[in-house]
């Protein structure tokens, strides 16, 4: 595994996780490979490196300066990291399938704002999943880099959002993934 970049380039890990919704084994798999990428970032071994990790919270590399940003996401099968050097980065992940969600509609116009809502009303039936699913990663994303927690949208909100440089991610069949991060 190569060590994350020291230029602010996000660095991103992908790990096979068991498919199911119970995250312990995917938490552990994915502190494990993030724990060997910052190794070799920090020149120490894995189990050296301080991590600090509370439930529902971005991991913390406890090391003064905190120049160093984490961020996780977990789906039944898979989990991702993402390492930056130098600047905030969030990460998020959604599993989905063609049926998508019966609300879909309802969590966009709540959730994503009224353009993503009108888009992906607009967007034909069979790719509304897909599109449900780019936008929501998009925007979880956004609000991780950020440090925010996940909130109904508002217009204050989506400019702080659109601070925010938005990546999509290559990920397996019916995963869809983004990562943000500011300039």
């Amino acid at each position: 595994m190569p060590a994350p970049a020291c230029d602010g380039s996000p660095f991103i890990i992908a790990v096979p996780a068991p498919q199911t919704r119970l995250r312990s084994q995917a938490r552990e798999r994915v502190r494990g490979a993030l724990r060997a990428s910052l190794g070799k970032l920090l020149d120490c071994a894995p189990e050296a490196v301080p991590l600090d990790i509370r439930p529902g919270e971005a991991p913390v590399l406890a090391l003064p300066p905190a120049s160093i940003h984490l961020s996780i996401s977990h789906e039944a099968g898979l989990s991702l990291a993402a390492i930056r050097v130098g600047g905030r980065i969030g990460i998020d992940l959604v599993a989905f399938d063609d049926a998508g969600l019966p609300d879909q509609e309802a969590l966009a116009r709540e959730y994503l704002g009224p353009r993503a809502a009108a888009a992906l009303h607009d967007a034909p039936a069979a790719q509304r999943p897909a599109a449900f699913a780019r936008l929501w990663t998009a925007h979880e994303a956004g609000l991780k880099c950020l440090g925010l927690p996940l909130q109904e949208w508002s217009p204050a909100l989506a400019g702080d959002i659109a601070r925010c440089r938005i990546a999509a991610l290559r990920l397996p069949a019916n995963y869809v993934g983004a990562a943000a991060f500011l300039e």
